[in-house]
């Protein structure tokens, strides 16, 4: 008999694998069994046939957990059916395996809520209006739901179970990992996502969507922007003996200047600079998020950044890199203003004290760019169009200004006179 191991099966159409038990349990006999545990592509570790242990994907210690239990039981199977000489066949192994995850018996026709959760999934990873980063976030809280319903519910989901008293429980156990109000927020609402688009199809009559259910508060995410100059600090940094961290905080700087997101000032090509019949230079790009058609001036400092690599700027690395580089340019630049956040975890105040720079991540660059176009006058309605913010109100969530910057950016004005 050998150790059981866990496949993933690929499919270039979505981004996570849907991983199989694979067991041979006898001669001859190979077992392949749906987990019904999914993993996004580039979290799954091939080598040690587990989820990767990374703060990007804070489920990976529920999903291991469900595989070592599924990897345990069937091999506890597979030694009592060589204990008692029975024959095991693939049939019955399922069935011992459904038994034990406790999963419902359902024909082909039956629409389970996992089964329609997977499809809902399929479907925005086929639509070209749905992001990777949103498909990300189905697949993290399918994976949540999956663990919550086998490690604590011990039973499948049924979707009579989803009313005010699920998302309470669901919450409760997400609080008690530890996760922040902002992560259990996201992964609540995307399930009344879900859940919502199930009731508008009508998928079953056990389903009445509430308003009300969720129980976890947004609240606007600490962050921290950048001055001009600071940004200043940053440019004028000698960095020629530092070639990985030059480029960090070439690419860094030109997110400030442009406001565009890391996805966006990282795929600059050469055919994204234009010119005005009079010389004036400028960005026109398509924004990936949102597929929105953006064109934003090019300061000086960005034309001279630019100029550096003959306009095609440095290759990006992955998003965690670059901001762990990010913290060692800011602190090379002196950027270390003590800087006090807080934050709620479970419904209790957490304050925290950081240099600045172990606060600077590649986001500070578009929230920079938002604050310091707002404190130089520039109309608010045009950096909105490249902010990509809907409504002033949310714009102004956005813009990180202190209330004595609020005060200095008013005094001119003759009403104080």
């Amino acid at each position: 008999m050998r150790k059981p191991h866990f496949a993933p099966k690929p499919d270039a159409r979505f981004p996570h694998f849907q991983i199989y038990l694979q067991f041979t349990y006898s001669k001859g006999k190979l077992l392949r069994y749906y987990t019904g545990v999914t993993v996004p592509k580039e979290f799954w570790d091939k080598d040690k046939e587990r989820a990767k242990q990374d703060r990007k994907f804070p489920a990976y210690a529920e999903i291991n957990a469900q595989l070592k239990r599924i990897e345990t039981e069937a091999e506890q199977i597979a030694l009592r059916s060589q204990y008692n000489k029975s024959d095991l066949t693939n049939e019955v192994f399922k069935k011992e395996l459904d038994t034990f995850l406790g999963k419902r018996e359902a024909t082909d026709d039956t629409l389970t809520f996992f089964r329609y959760f997977q499809r809902f999934i399929e479907e925005r990873a086929g639509n070209p209006n749905y992001s990777k980063g949103s498909i990300k976030v189905y697949v993290t809280t399918y994976n949540q739901l999956k663990a919550y319903a086998d490690g604590v519910l011990r039973r499948d989901l049924n979707f009579a179970d989803f009313n005010h008293a699920f998302f309470s429980n669901f919450s409760n156990h997400l609080f008690g990992k530890d996760y922040g109000n902002n992560y259990v927020h996201k992964l609540t609402s995307t399930l009344k996502t879900v859940l919502r688009e199930a009731d508008r199809r009508e998928v079953t009559p056990d389903l009445k969507v509430r308003d009300g259910w969720l129980v976890a508060t947004r609240e606007e995410p600490p962050a921290i922007y950048l001055t001009e100059d600071e940004l200043t600090k940053l440019f004028q940094l000698d960095l020629s003996g530092n070639p990985r961290l030059s480029r960090i905080r070439d690419l860094f700087l030109v997110g400030c200047y442009t406001g565009l997101r890391f996805s966006d000032f990282t795929e600059l090509k050469p055919g994204n600079y234009k010119k005005t019949p009079d010389g004036k230079e400028y960005i026109e790009m398509m924004t990936q998020k949102t597929g929105t058609k953006v064109t934003i001036p090019v300061k000086s400092e960005v034309r001279e950044i630019v100029s550096r690599y003959n306009y095609q700027l440095p290759k990006a690395i992955s998003n965690q890199k670059f901001n762990d580089y990010l913290k060692e340019v800011g602190k090379l630049a002196g950027l270390d203003e003590p800087t006090m956040l807080t934050r709620f975890r479970n419904g209790k105040r957490v304050d925290q004290t950081f240099p600045k720079y172990e606060l600077m991540t590649s986001h500070t660059a578009r929230r920079s760019f938002a604050s310091n176009a707002y404190k130089a006058g520039v109309p608010v309605r045009y950096v909105m169009t490249v902010t990509g913010h809907k409504t002033e109100k949310e714009f102004y969530k956005y813009v990180r200004i202190r209330p004595d910057e609020h005060a200095l950016l008013v005094s001119d004005n003759p009403f104080f006179k």
